[in-house]
């Protein structure tokens, strides 16, 4: 458990060395632990990127994880685990969320997917749910065509097809993920099959960053209001539809 422990240590002190060197020069200080319940590890390890609640860091770069369900984060991990994700340092966070998902034990890993999937999704707000210069309205056809298949109709996700629920995450970081699909940062790797997916849809139907931009608008409409009860969320989201008019959204 030591050699673990120094392991951890000497990998998030060289991930640190990266992304100090990148644009953004942020550095989170994560500690090692031998926890094996699921908070104590989130908020050990977890936190000081992904924030007490799991809301998401915009100076970190690091997505809004709370309420995600198992199976994806789980997902997840095994990828940054095996190479699919995290293995360039020019991407620091994910270069981060690779070493990281190495160093952890497969018990505490599995611990710490269940505590993640309990948290109440964040709902984006402020500059989390804004996308400058863009049309809801000119997202919703591409969003019925290429993404409601497998993201569903209120983008709340699909297991059957390994799509992650889109809502609760932030628009930038939305954007964020559809551009390294399509310059080939994220997704191509040989055993990364709804990656490949991913990648193709970026490249033959996202024509340009409009485009890109306004997509990602539409699925922040999709969003329930913050403001509102749990139960009134839900309502909300189960009623999202991409039909709906969404021509009062300010582009």
């Amino acid at each position: 458990m030591k050699i673990k422990r120094h392991y951890l240590a000497f990998v998030l002190l060289s991930t640190s060395a990266a992304w100090s060197q990148a644009a953004d020069p942020v550095v989170p200080v994560v500690a090692p632990t031998q926890a094996t319940d699921g908070k104590t590890i989130f908020q050990t390890v977890c936190a000081q990127c992904h924030g007490n609640s799991g809301e998401g860091k915009v100076e970190l770069k690091s997505p809004s994880i709370a309420g995600m369900p198992s199976w994806y984060v789980h997902t997840q991990f095994t990828n940054f685990r095996e190479g699919r994700r995290g293995h360039d340092a020019a991407d620091p966070p994910s270069f981060m969320m690779a070493t990281i998902a190495k160093a952890l034990q497969p018990k505490q890993i599995q611990a710490v997917v269940e505590h993640v999937e309990k948290l109440p999704m964040v709902v984006p707000q402020g500059q989390n749910r804004e996308m400058a210069e863009a049309s809801a309205q000119a997202g919703l056809q591409l969003f019925q065509e290429r993404c409601m298949e497998c993201h569903r109709y209120n983008a709340s996700g699909e297991m059957a097809f390994g799509s992650p629920p889109l809502l609760g995450r932030q628009g930038w970081y939305l954007a964020d993920q559809l551009k390294k699909f399509k310059t080939g940062q994220r997704g191509t790797h040989k055993s990364d099959v709804n990656g490949a997916k991913m990648v193709q849809i970026t490249n033959f139907f996202i024509e340009d960053d409009q485009m890109l931009r306004d997509v990602v608008a539409y699925i922040l409409t999709l969003n329930p209001d913050p403001a509102a009860s749990k139960e009134t969320q839900e309502k909300q989201i189960l009623e999202g539809s991409p039909f709906k008019d969404v021509t009062a959204v300010s582009q």
